[in-house]
């Protein structure tokens, strides 16, 4: 049997033969084919399914007719690809499409969140929550949803109550170091969100979310992923890759490019290092601005596509961030110092584990800064006051923000999430 391509097949030695036909089966087809023959060299070929896929072997049962009765031959072989040719060339995104395998898929119809699919995080400074009334299924979308704190617990609550998340909630992601229990003015996050996760991750391949942003002053939409597991160590030493961060204000500008940060504007990032703190930690981002309209005003596709060559995130039609992995790898690429904690990994680490995708409506916090300009008024917190005293700011400055927040449209709504592996 001999393939010299991945678009056909031939057979030699069938003298005699009245009818031959060919199934293949590889990882994702299987395929029966009658061959046509033969032909003057004695030889029956045939064309094979454009799905086939080339760089897999793929087994193969021959099933030919000689004098009335039926005979099999099997074996495997390896198909050339003309998309890729064995051991040449890079990946073509062709070639990609045809071996993704859907791993995760949600349209919302269901009318309650899948919790064989999703998990909720809760913790105390964004005051991320399970609650009903910030991540909920309505019209066969998920709404991920900001409400005020005293709407739920009363007006006292701020002042004199006291939150302990995992009593409240069951479980409880402490990002810092006042624990999951706070209590007293300034303490209690005056603002509700939820942030869901899938239970399933992917190591390569392409995610799309289907979602409208959310409108109202001081919303930080997200659609990110995270490492499944620790696997090089802490933020950011294990990666971090965001497909959209955008927020919720109209009216929002550098005060240095006068170029819009707010509701048209789009950013894709990825995140790695060796510490925490800044001299130790790299990013590298990408930016996209929609004309005539804003990300609140209609449904769009964001998405990536990831491989170990690459990672592309984007909008529709549009690639926000298109990013090569580096030859020398991101050890060398940061210029980071002291021992290579990716050495072990591949060449892409740490981009080379299995991620899982989040999706979030936070309100203030690092996204905004004060060097931006908001109008018709400034930012209503202090970026380098403490985290008590911000939380004040903002709640005192509610008659501020608190009219540009109308019902669902401080939502951000998601029709569905696909994640396919490579």
């Amino acid at each position: 049997m001999t393939a010299l391509r991945k678009d056909s097949v031939s057979l030699q030695g069938f003298a005699g033969v009245t009818a031959v036909a060919v199934t293949v089966a590889g990882p994702q087809i299987e395929h029966t084919t009658q061959l046509a023959g033969p032909g003057a060299d004695k030889n029956w070929r045939a064309s094979l399914p454009d799905v086939i896929n080339g760089d897999d072997k793929e087994t193969y049962v021959i099933r030919y007719t000689l004098q009335d009765d039926v005979h099999e031959s099997t074996g495997t072989v390896r198909f050339a690809n003309a998309d890729r040719p064995e051991a040449a060339g890079p990946i073509t995104r062709r070639y990609l499409e045809r071996r993704a395998t859907t791993v995760f898929h949600d349209d919302f119809h269901s009318g309650t969140i899948d919790l064989t699919k999703w998990t909720h995080e809760s913790n105390q400074v964004n005051m991320l929550t399970p609650e009903p009334a910030n991540s909920f299924i309505k019209h066969n979308m998920l709404h991920i949803k900001p409400t005020l704190t005293v709407d739920h617990f009363g007006d006292d609550f701020l002042a004199n109550g006291t939150l302990d998340v995992k009593a409240i909630w069951g479980t409880c992601v402490s990002v810092d170091d006042r624990g999951c229990v706070v209590s007293g003015p300034g303490h209690i996050p005056p603002v509700m969100s939820a942030r869901l996760k899938t239970k399933t991750s992917i190591r390569y391949g392409r995610i799309t979310v289907n979602a409208r942003l959310p409108k109202g002053d001081w919303l930080w939409p997200a659609i990110w992923l995270l490492p499944e597991e620790r696997h090089y160590g802490n933020w950011p030493k294990s990666g971090e890759i965001d497909i959209m961060e955008s927020r919720g204000n109209l009216h929002y500008h550098d005060h240095r490019t006068h170029q819009s940060k707010g509701r048209d504007y789009t950013h894709a990032a990825i995140h790695y290092g060796s510490r925490w703190d800044k001299p130790h930690r790299r990013f590298h981002a990408g930016e996209f601005w929609i004309n005539g309209t804003t990300f609140t005003d209609g449904f769009h596709h964001f998405w990536m596509d990831w491989t170990a060559d690459y990672i592309r995130l984007g909008v529709d039609g549009h690639t926000v961030m298109a990013w090569d992995t580096p030859s020398g790898g991101y050890w060398q690429e940061g210029q980071l110092q002291g021992d290579n904690i990716w050495a072990s990994g591949g060449k892409d680490a740490p981009f080379d584990r299995p991620f899982y995708l989040i999706l979030n409506v936070s309100v203030g916090g690092g996204w905004f800064w004060e060097s931006m300009e908001n109008a018709p008024y400034p930012q209503p917190w202090e970026s380098n006051a403490t985290k008590a005293e911000q939380f004040l700011q903002f709640w005192k400055a509610r008659h501020l923000w608190e009219p540009t927040w109308h019902g669902d449209d401080v939502a951000m709504k998601i029709r569905s999430v696909t994640m396919e592996q490579y």
